[in-house]
């Protein structure tokens, strides 16, 4: 459940995030251009921004990061791997998944042809990875770590009890 709880609430945070920028990204460009005697662009900019951004994070962190995420969760839980495995899994998922989005814009948007997937690889690679890096760290890094810590020290607790034990059950046991 707080699996789902994370991954629906990061992308209303990127949402307000990425305004917030935007906003501020806005006034400092329309400052320049005031100062600098420029035109100062048409008034559908803003709103413009702030609606690519808006329909962006949903489509790209509900779309696809999200699924991404629960098929590598899933697939660590079923291959008792821990959460830092994920990483790899998550990549190619997302990968797969933006490139069904990529392919159902193309085919149902667009009259282009959809290119390799080489080409679509190299746009995931350029445009893709760096965010969903961010995003993964941010909604599952740390209880991977914490994953990752609590492994390691049951994986020394029982390697620690494994060299206390006896060799033999009889072993150290004299009768008398």
């Amino acid at each position: 459940m707080t699996f789902a709880a994370r991954h629906l609430l990061i992308v209303p945070v990127a949402i307000v995030a990425g305004c917030v920028l935007w906003t501020i990204i806005y006034v400092i460009l329309l400052l320049v251009a005031i100062i600098f005697n420029q035109g100062v662009g048409g008034p559908l900019a803003y709103p413009a921004g702030i609606i690519a951004i808006l329909v962006t994070s949903i489509v790209i962190g509900w779309g696809v990061f999200a699924p991404a995420s629960a098929i590598g969760a899933i697939a660590c839980a079923l291959l008792k791997l821990p959460r830092l495995a994920a990483i790899p899994i998550v990549t190619a998922a997302a990968f797969g998944l933006s490139y069904l989005l990529y392919w159902g814009y193309i085919e149902l948007v667009t009259t282009h042809s959809m290119p390799s997937a080489a080409v679509a690889l190299k746009n995931f690679a350029m445009f893709l990875s760096i965010p969903l890096g961010i995003y993964w760290w941010i909604v599952e890094g740390p209880s991977a770590i914490f994953d990752t810590c609590r492994r390691w020290v049951r994986r020394r607790l029982t390697k620690n009890n494994q060299a206390n034990k006896p060799a033999h059950p009889t072993a150290g046991n004299v009768l008398h």
